[in-house]
């Protein structure tokens, strides 16, 4: 029977001593370092370096199997094959590719939530689609240079116009699905693209006065839920009446596995046992009012069938319009989780704190989340208007 299995090891120092370990083949697991496959020819091993990138080594190592594969089937290489053959000597067309590609994300979700995301799986397919629309009937082996410049134009010129942001997140999407079966033609170009940052303005007091004098009880309860807690939206969606610790005024933002939620910050170990968050005294008065009846594992905010609610940006947005605010169409999200961290900002908390309450990673996404110069700073001590 024909060789076809193929190995990644990474070189590593053990006790001055340096030493081969096979490594997993997640992605977001590697890391940079001097990458080795392994594989047989007969009964002889063989062993070829293959560069310190991660997604580098992962497209060699999905190369070499498909040259297994092909050599297993019948077939022959030749010096000037690129882009082999993968399915019985057959050519491979792109919309099979990626069917395949989305059908093993889907696999890689799991149940426990610690998987794949279920949104992160969506987006894959989203974008991915935009291949698809290019060249319906392109196979693999006609992918190269000329064929991902010829896409980044057909996204630039894409009758849904298209921002800059969207066209690079499309082209990430696309050079990944294209590294893991072994192209690595799209690298270089996206690395040639760019977008402007998005910037994110904290609100207003007045329009946030405004805002909040359109609400109804529980409108208001939401969007003050957001603004002190400084959560993500998905975050506050899965919030549970047990994460409320009222006799300490805290937030537990946790995982909810049974639900299929995670969240992020899988380095720093937060993805697994989630942050904690002061909300004000008055504020957790009236949630526990809020909750009064509900049972501990009540999402606090649910939609109208007591599922996840995921149209929290629609209902901020049709507030503000009620609202008369003539920016309504600004109005977003993530505003009321910047104009929390800012308030905390200006009260003088340090920004290691806010840090950990926002559950960034690293330090220097919260010092340009909260604008300010990375050299020493003295916050300005204003009190604003308390809501």
């Amino acid at each position: 029977m024909a060789n076809r299995t193929v190995v990644l090891y990474q070189r590593i120092k053990i006790k001055k001593k340096w030493a081969y370990r096979t490594v997993p083949e997640e992605l977001t697991a590697l890391v940079s370092g001097e990458y080795y496959m392994s594989w047989y020819e007969g009964s002889r091993k063989s062993m070829d370096p293959v560069g310190s990138d991660p997604e580098v080594a992962l497209a060699a190592l999905n190369k070499k199997r498909l040259e297994l594969a092909y050599v297993a089937a019948g077939g022959k290489i030749k010096e000037s094959d690129s882009n082999l053959p993968t399915e019985n000597g057959r050519r491979k067309r792109v919309s099979v590719a990626v069917e395949e590609y989305h059908a093993d994300c889907i696999d890689r979700q799991g149940k426990s939530g610690y998987g794949l995301a279920v949104r992160t799986t969506d987006t894959y397919g989203d974008r991915l689609a935009f291949l698809n629309e290019f060249r319906p009937q392109a196979h693999l082996d006609e992918i190269d240079t000329d064929f991902v410049k010829g896409f980044r134009r057909f996204l630039r010129q894409h009758k849904r116009d298209l921002g800059d942001r969207s066209c690079y997140n499309i082209m990430q999407a696309v050079s990944t699905f294209l590294l893991r079966n072994g192209i690595g033609v799209a690298k270089p170009i996206l690395k040639e693209m760019s977008f402007p940052p998005t910037i994110v303005v904290p609100y207003p007091d007045g329009e946030m006065q405004e805002f909040f004098g359109a609400c109804d009880e529980e409108e208001e309860m939401i969007f003050k839920f957001f603004l002190h807690s400084m959560a993500r939206d998905m975050e506050v969606a899965n919030c549970e009446v047990r994460d409320l610790k009222f006799d300490k005024n805290i937030l537990h933002i946790s995982p909810k596995p049974d639900r299929g939620f995670r969240l992020k910050g899988k380095r720093s170990g937060q993805a697994k046992k989630g942050r904690k968050v002061p909300l004000p005294t008055l504020f957790m008065d009236r949630m526990k009012e809020f909750c009064s009846g509900m049972g501990p594992r009540d999402l606090i905010f649910p939609n109208g069938i007591g599922g996840v609610e995921t149209h929290y940006l629609r209902r901020c947005k049709e507030i503000a319009q009620r609202a008369g605010i003539s920016n309504w169409q600004d109005f977003d999200l993530h505003r009321w989780r910047k104009t929390g961290a800012t308030r905390h900002h200006e009260s003088g908390v340090s920004v290691r704190k806010i840090q950990a309450w926002l559950g960034h990673e690293s330090l220097e996404v919260t010092l340009d989340y909260l604008e300010r110069n990375h050299s020493c700073y003295m916050p300005e001590l204003e009190r604003r208007v308390k809501f």
